[in-house]
């Protein structure tokens, strides 16, 4: 018999989180960073799959005509279970062109490109206004959905010229997820929604309460 899927949506509170105990941003990237790329493969992979294929059942992905995605790298998820969607929906990746990034429509094929990271071989770029959906990385995120990346600002460049009715869903691992981090600035781009493996976190919902969050669990007993 096929087991069925359990998922159920909590209010907890907000020590269910931990508290953002380092000393800098810059801290916080390297220690997050170098735990996210010791993580096991089979974890990965596993994990993974839980959480790309709610997001592929997700009504955010059904409505989205245009999907910006990421290809997983150094124990950052593995979106290869929506990159296989390509034929169905259009799907882009990001491409490094100086000091921004343009997205490329996905084709099935993947050339090296900076930093090491796979990109389309298309030249066809998506203009950031055209995109309904954006499944963004980054290396830490809070409560609120204010999310740290790397450093060098390229989500939030092209984010900030996104439609104002795109979703913008943060696709990473569960100890990446703290309470409360400071020092945003006014540059930086919040996401929608934080996908896990474990959970997803709405920040609109828990900025409604002070002692709460709203998130829902995803498939806690596989």
């Amino acid at each position: 018999m096929k087991q069925k899927k359990i998922t159920c949506n909590l209010e907890v509170p907000l020590n269910f989180f931990p508290d953002f105990n380092f000393d800098s941003l810059e801290k916080a990237r390297k220690v997050i960073s170098l735990i996210r790329k010791n993580l096991p493969k089979d974890f990965i992979k596993s994990r993974s799959e839980i959480v790309c294929k709610e997001i592929v059942r997700s009504q955010d992905f059904a409505r989205a005509e245009k999907i910006a995605c990421f290809f997983g790298t150094k124990g950052e998820p593995d979106t290869s279970y929506i990159l296989r969607y390509y034929k169905e929906k259009f799907i882009c990746l990001p491409k490094v062109m100086g000091n921004e990034i343009v997205f490329l429509k996905f084709e099935g094929k993947l050339k090296k490109g900076a930093f090491g990271i796979p990109e389309p071989q298309s030249d066809c770029i998506v203009p950031p206004q055209e995109i309904d959906l954006f499944l963004v990385p980054g290396v830490i995120f809070d409560l609120r959905g204010f999310r740290v990346g790397y450093g060098k600002g390229f989500y939030d460049k092209v984010l900030v010229r996104s439609s104002e009715k795109s979703k913008k869903i943060a696709l990473c691992w569960s100890f990446q997820v703290f309470r409360e981090i400071k020092g945003e600035k006014p540059h930086d781009i919040f996401v929608d929604e934080i996908w896990t493996e474990s959970f997803v976190v709405y920040p609109s919902l828990a900025s409604s309460s002070k002692n709460s969050a709203f998130v829902r669990v995803l498939d806690i007993f596989s």
